[in-house]
C-alpha cells in the first residue's frame, strides 16, 4: 500500500509540474506579444480608393520611422507618399491616382521591422 501511495504522490507532483510550466509559457507568450505588437506597425491591407485618391492607413504603438511608396508592375517606384518619424497613433497617408499612369501598380509601407504591400490598379 505504500508504494501505491508514493506513485500517486509522484504522479500528482509530475501533473503539477506539467501545469505550471504550461501555464508559465503561456504567459511568457503573452507578455511576448504586447512587446511584438508595439514592434510592428498594423499596417496589412489599408488601401481605400475614392473620388480618385488612394488613402492608406497604418496603426502604429509607438514612434516609427515609415517610408510609403508606390510602384509599377515593374518594380519602378513612381511616388513617395510619406517618409520620416511618426507619432504612435493612426496615421493615414493619402495621395492623388489621377498623378500615375494607368496600370497595375503597388504601395509599400516600410518599417524598421516590417515591410508590407498591396496591389491595386488605376484605371
Amino acid at each position: 500500500m505504500n508504494i501505491l501511495e508514493n506513485i500517486k504522490n509522484a504522479l500528482l507532483v509530475a501533473l503539477v509540474i506539467m501545469l505550471v510550466y504550461v501555464l508559465y509559457k503561456r504567459m511568457i507568450k503573452v507578455l511576448h506579444k504586447g512587446k511584438v505588437t508595439s514592434q510592428y506597425p498594423n499596417i496589412g491591407n489599408s488601401l481605400i480608393v475614392e473620388n480618385n485618391q488612394g488613402r492608406i492607413t497604418v496603426e502604429l504603438h509607438k514612434k516609427t520611422y515609415l517610408i510609403v511608396e508606390i510602384f509599377d508592375h515593374s518594380n519602378i517606384p513612381l511616388l513617395k507618399v510619406a517618409e520620416g518619424d511618426f507619432e504612435n497613433g493612426e496615421q493615414v497617408f493619402t495621395f492623388d491616382l489621377s498623378a500615375l499612369p494607368k496600370g497595375k501598380h503597388y504601395y509599400k509601407v516600410t518599417s524598421p521591422n516590417q515591410e508590407s504591400s498591396q496591389y491595386f490598379q488605376v484605371d
